[in-house]
């Protein structure tokens, strides 16, 4: 076990069990990268998962360290093997992320702090099985995180007047699964391994909880503030943005239940609460507008397995709508296609194409490796010439996908799979 968890370790960090470089897997970026793309808010760019240091942030209440890992869902023969940054840390896990956030405040919070999600919004859904299933997360939640949360469907900006609440749940932070305080300069590398690191909800969630309210009663600029979530990523997997494992065997777009992408994933102080205080048990909910919060961060999150409109996107992050490469709205030097636009093209053209094919492999599968092989590679320099004469055109053209499983010697220059 110890073996293979050394062997695992190869992680973004660029550092292998033995501290030596790692290099990723060759293939065409959009293949080895992940589709999953994020962004602060106000806008510094457009990130991505996996990177091998923690991106910065700031705002007028605090300052923030961010880390996103997420197994590579979309390719489920690397997720396996355990061939994808942080592996030694994701790898035989539920879970299919985990965020790590460091929090250092300029401004002494001084109402409660919430961590959750926002969603944009818009209109309802009134399909009976999405709000079944909407009624199954959130049982979901309430068992792997507790009841003490608020959650709303948002106001309908077609019918609402006023300021318009958004579609969020948010949770305290002993919601959160890992919790640690450090003095400044002491907090752990947030690409580091995490064992020894604070207190966690698993180690016993009544003692979680009081510690945690107890840290929470003195918090301070001069402290390090560490955040670790992952508690409910078994259901949700963002870089194929679906919902899963509700139901058994049954996956849900994230759209239906979450509106149009993106989400945020957000901390903030709400004003008119006190730390440690209580709602009165009769008392409406406190509705959580966006004018009575400081955010700590705001975190838009989205996929391009699913992306956002291109046009409802710049108009969310402005000027900063650059990926990592440096290409500015998305869009290529030269004008042209954006980049998101053509990444999840040929990402949803790779998809069907496998789609396609798994059926043709599990009847011709294995064809070059089964015990024909030996006949067919003794009669092949005979038949070669003759057959590339009479072959039809579909049959070299499936040649090409199928490496010669469909009779007759591969054409030249074709590799197998």
């Amino acid at each position: 076990a110890a073996a293979q968890r050394a062997r695992l370790k190869h992680s973004a960090a660029g550092k292998g069990a033995g501290g030596q470089g790692v290099d990723e897997p060759e293939g065409e970026p959009d293949i080895v990268e992940d589709s999953l793309r994020w962004s602060f808010m106000p806008s510094t760019g457009i990130r991505r998962a996996n990177t091998q240091e923690p991106v910065l942030g700031e705002n007028d209440f605090c300052k923030v360290k961010c880390l996103v890992m997420h197994r590579p869902t979309h390719e489920p023969d690397r997720d396996k093997a355990g061939n994808f940054p942080y592996s030694w840390h994701m790898h035989g896990r539920k879970r299919l992320w985990e965020v790590r956030v460091q929090v250092q405040f300029k401004v002494k919070p001084q109402n409660k702090i919430f961590f959750g999600l926002e969603m944009v919004p818009g209109p309802q859904s009134s399909s009976r099985m999405v709000k079944r299933i909407q009624g199954m997360l959130l049982a979901a939640i309430k068992r792997t995180i507790g009841k003490d949360f608020y959650q709303t469907a948002g106001d309908d900006p077609s019918t609402t007047s006023g300021e318009i609440e958004p579609p969020s749940f948010a949770m305290p932070l002993w919601a959160l699964d890992q919790f640690d305080v450090s003095d400044l300069g002491s907090e752990p590398d947030l690409t580091g391994d995490f064992t020894s690191v604070g207190i966690r909800r698993t180690d016993g969630l009544q003692k979680y909880v009081e510690g945690m309210k107890a840290y929470l009663d003195t918090l301070s600029c001069d402290k390090v503030y560490t955040l670790c979530f992952w508690g409910v990523s078994q259901f949700i997997d963002v870089i194929n943005w679906e919902f899963k494992g509700l139901i058994p065997g049954m996956k849900l777009d994230a759209n239906n239940l979450c509106g149009r992408p993106p989400v945020f994933v957000v901390a903030y102080q709400l004003h008119g609460t006190t730390p440690g205080e209580e709602e009165p048990e009769n008392a409406p909910p406190r509705k959580h507008y966006d004018s009575h919060k400081d955010y700590c961060f705001k975190v838009a999150l989205w996929s391009l397995a699913a992306p956002p409109e291109p046009s409802f996107l710049r108009s969310l992050l402005g000027d900063c709508a650059v990926d990592h490469d440096g290409a500015n709205g998305g869009q290529t030097p030269g004008g042209g296609t954006p980049r998101t636009e053509r990444s999840a093209s040929r990402l949803r053209e790779r998809r069907l194409l496998q789609k396609l094919l798994k059926p043709m492999h599990s009847v011709f599968g294995g064809c070059s490796a089964t015990a024909e092989a030996p006949r067919r590679a003794a009669s092949a320099s005979a038949s070669s010439s003759s057959s590339q004469k009479t072959m039809k055109p579909w049959v070299k053209a499936s040649q090409k996908i199928l490496g010669g499983c469909l009779g007759g010697s591969v054409p030249s220059g074709t590799r197998r799979n």
